[in-house]
């Protein structure tokens, strides 16, 4: 059964119902095509037999919504949170502490590594659901019979799944490192964007020279506060290519930008004049160079312990990637004998725990 909810007195009612419900099931439904920032369009609700779809667009009031999500009286289960949780975040500004994901407790049960919540509920509970509306307009209304149905059955089974695989996590005697990685993922989900950092993630950055990376790191935090202050997203603004080639080639008056075939004449007409500025009066600072690629003699040791994390996967039954991943064993590799860095790499207390022997191996080794 599924309930619209569209005025602040409806809405007041289901929080009052749900007040002593141990978990109930939450999903997001939001645009993000246009825009920096996702635009919530829908929020469900669920305690298992009935389904509350809540009109955001038609309910202004932030402070009801953050003074139920963070009572504390309930915990929500979600499937692969993180989005939701930036939206809400966004929306309402509020900060979930109680959180059950069913893809973090697939991964830890060995079920299928990033399993989408269909395929989930298909394997555990043999429902199929209808996946055609993912796409669609969430921002429309009326919403479609179609839309409604499609967002409810994406709620409806997430009590279900908790009750079942929060058995399943304890008869594994995995719960308490599936609480742990909650946790850590509650208090990274919340630094959506840093954007001191995001010039590390451009593609090529390690081959500049200083100069040239404080010329990038300069461009790439003015797109992220112009792209924030404006709601449009990175590209609109400034494409990594053309960051890239202006580092590198350091126009000094706007002229010299037409000559660099990677920036569209649309863009230096609207930041040409801020571009040249940035360039000439860079910040001087000495940003923090990305890690290079792998050389040789680290892929080698990069292979072996890769071989090592599938072999301790499949002694905890564990998905090898959710085990390590690729960004984690690099640092692994770079860092073997600093044991410092070694523990800070790690998402978790109880990843690093598994690989202390495969750690001391290597370094013994080597």
């Amino acid at each position: 059964m599924k309930v619209w909810i569209d005025s602040r007195n409806e809405l007041l009612e289901v929080f009052e119902s749900l007040t002593n419900e141990k978990y109930i099931g939450l999903d997001t439904e939001f645009i993000r095509t246009n825009t920096f920032f996702p635009e919530l369009a829908l929020i469900q609700l669920s305690d298992g037999e009935k389904c509350w779809l809540v009109d955001v667009l038609s309910i202004n009031d932030p402070t009801i919504f953050k003074a139920f999500f963070e009572s504390g009286k309930n915990q929500f289960v979600m499937h692969a949170c993180a989005e939701d949780l930036e939206v809400l975040h966004r929306a309402y500004d509020i900060e979930l502490t109680n959180i059950f994901d069913t893809q973090v407790a697939a991964n830890f049960l060995n079920i299928r590594f990033c399993i989408g919540y269909a395929n989930l509920v298909d394997t555990l509970l043999n429902i199929q659901l209808e996946k055609s509306m993912t796409r669609s307009n969430w921002l429309q209304r009326p919403l479609s019979e179609a839309q409604k149905l499609y967002a409810a059955l994406d709620v409806m089974h997430l009590p279900k799944l908790y009750k079942l695989m929060n058995q399943m996590l304890i008869d594994a005697d995995k719960k308490s490192s599936f609480d742990e990685e909650m946790q850590y993922l509650l208090k990274w989900n919340y630094r959506f964007n840093v954007k001191e950092a995001y010039y590390k993630k451009i593609k090529g950055a390690w081959r500049l020279n200083d100069a040239e990376l404080v010329r990038l790191y300069n461009l790439s935090y003015w797109r992220e506060t112009e792209a924030e202050e404006t709601d449009i997203p990175r590209a609109r603004v400034l494409e990594e290519k053309s960051m890239l080639d202006l580092a590198i080639r350091n126009p000094r008056i706007t002229d010299d930008l037409y000559y660099i075939d990677s920036i569209h004449r649309s863009k230096i007409k609207r930041y040409g004049i801020k571009i040249i500025d940035i360039l000439c009066k860079c910040q001087e600072i000495k940003p923090e160079r990305p890690e290079k690629p792998l050389q040789k003699n680290q892929r080698q040791l990069f292979k072996s312990l890769k071989s090592d994390v599938n072999r301790v996967a499949e002694e905890n039954d564990l998905p090898p990637q959710f085990l390590c991943s690729k960004k984690e064993l690099e640092i692994v590799v770079r860092n073997l004998h600093d044991n410092e860095r070694l523990i800070s790499g790690f998402r978790t207390t109880w990843r690093y725990h598994l690989f202390d022997a495969i750690i001391e191996k290597h370094q013994l080794s080597s």
